[in-house]
């Protein structure tokens, strides 16, 4: 039940910001009288929040989409049809469906093609239309209430203020309206607000291919790295830990750990079954391996949905920097991947859990004869699981130990926040642990 109320709340905020306000302010100008606006305001708030739900549950099929992004004017247009005498170019009733049917195109194309130019079309195309969509119910409101207030003091008969209604007289008003500083701000205001949503969703939509890249790949395309073509899955062997050489002796060797974590995956996992299971972990590796690979980042173990990730054996300098770069962008990249999922018929209310600690480690090969792997062991990987398994606890996404927080620039220290104390492994008295701000 909770995905879904997610996706409901997801939905109802969309068309929060696709001026529901505007829908229901006009709807309530036009009903005639207080008591009447105030049950078509409700009657079309209802018909919202059908939609809503439709589009939470069914959305994620273009055709699908469409067709119930038109519920809402559909509605307006029985319930006014209903009521007494309704003209269809009515102002109004046009700049709903215009307004709908506008933004269920482009989204149901952007749904038909996930990535590329074409997707990357639908978005601008949206972020555009919703800023026009913004200046045209804002002119609209504001031409109602002259036109109201004209009624009111006689200047025009209920003929003219009938047949300055309707659609064919919606640009009179334009060179007036667009006279005034004030309503230029308000359209370069909600273009500036469309342009930085924009700008999120490309950054979704790049991630979205990259992930996509690394799924097909079977690994991360970093120099060095065997790469073998496993379609649809990510494999272990091809996200090696580097150890410089293959015959080398076991060292302890300073490093940077993180631990992750699938919140509810077990429950997760059943409901979608195996094949859908292995697709979300595959695109949840996927996204650590692009967040970790560049910052010298290896992943040490996968088992089910948990990850442990190494900083520092090929490089120690700056491991703690590295590891907590790469921990804070793989949270910042999180959004991007439920949209991802959401996109690939998947939950998308995934939330995940990540604790990162440095300490000493013990790198070798280890295995059966034949079957040796590069590996590491010591404490610090059984903190950094400690610090992982302790967010849900202290209802933190990250936790970053007293040891790596000594290690890191004060930039980066200034962007973390002390939660407070706790007893980690080997450790006698309480130590202060980290969180995001």
């Amino acid at each position: 039940m909770k995905p879904i109320l997610e996706r409901l709340s997801e939905e109802f905020y969309f068309y929060s910001s696709q001026l529901v306000i505007f829908f229901i302010a006009i709807i309530f100008l036009t009903s005639g009288s207080v008591p009447m606006g105030i049950l078509f305001s409700l009657i079309v708030a209802f018909f919202m929040l059908i939609q809503s739900f439709l589009l939470a549950s069914q959305g994620h099929k273009p055709l699908l989409r469409f067709l119930f992004s038109m519920i809402t004017p559909a509605g307006y247009t029985i319930l006014r049809a209903a009521t007494g005498h309704f003209d269809f170019l009515e102002t109004t009733n046009i700049l709903l469906w215009s307004a709908a049917a506008y933004v269920g195109f482009f989204q149901a194309v952007g749904l038909t093609v996930p990535a590329g130019l074409v997707k990357r079309f639908a978005e601008t195309m949206l972020a555009l239309g919703a800023a026009v969509i913004f200046v045209a119910f804002y002119y609209y409101l504001d031409q109602r209430i002259n036109l109201e207030r004209a009624l009111e003091a006689g200047n025009i008969d209920a003929t003219q203020y009938a047949e300055a209604l309707r659609i064919q007289a919606f640009t009179r008003g334009l060179p007036s309206f667009f006279s005034s500083p004030q309503h230029w701000f308000a359209a370069l205001g909600a273009l500036s607000f469309d342009l930085m949503l924009l700008v999120t969703r490309m950054r979704a939509i790049t991630l979205r291919t990259r992930i996509d890249r690394l799924l097909v790949a079977g690994g991360p395309q970093a120099p060095g790295d065997p790469v073998q073509s496993i379609p649809g899955s990510i494999d272990i062997e091809t996200i090696p830990i580097q150890i410089p050489r293959s015959d080398s002796p076991p060292r302890r060797a300073p490093v940077t750990v993180i631990s992750s974590d699938i919140l509810a995956f077990t429950d997760m996992s059943e409901r979608l079954g195996p094949d859908r299971a292995v697709d979300l972990l595959n695109r949840y590796i996927a996204l650590w391996v692009r967040m970790s690979g560049p910052r010298g980042g290896r992943i040490l173990s996968i088992t089910g949905d948990s990850l442990i990730l190494v900083f520092g054996l090929a490089d120690e300098s700056d491991h703690a920097e590295r590891g907590l770069s790469a921990a804070l962008a793989f949270m910042d990249e999180l959004p991007g991947l439920r949209e991802d999922l959401t996109a690939a018929g998947l939950p998308s209310d995934l939330r995940v859990s990540v604790g990162v600690h440095s300490g000493i480690v013990v790198a070798a090969k280890m295995g059966a004869p034949g079957e040796r792997r590069p590996s590491v062991f010591g404490d610090a990987v059984a903190v950094a699981a400690r610090l992982d398994s302790l967010c849900r606890e202290l209802n933190q996404d990250l936790l970053v130990s007293h040891p790596t927080f000594r290690r890191l620039s004060l930039e980066s220290q200034a962007g973390l926040d002390r939660i407070g104390e706790v007893l980690l492994r080997k450790s006698t008295r309480p130590v202060p642990v980290y969180g995001r701000k």
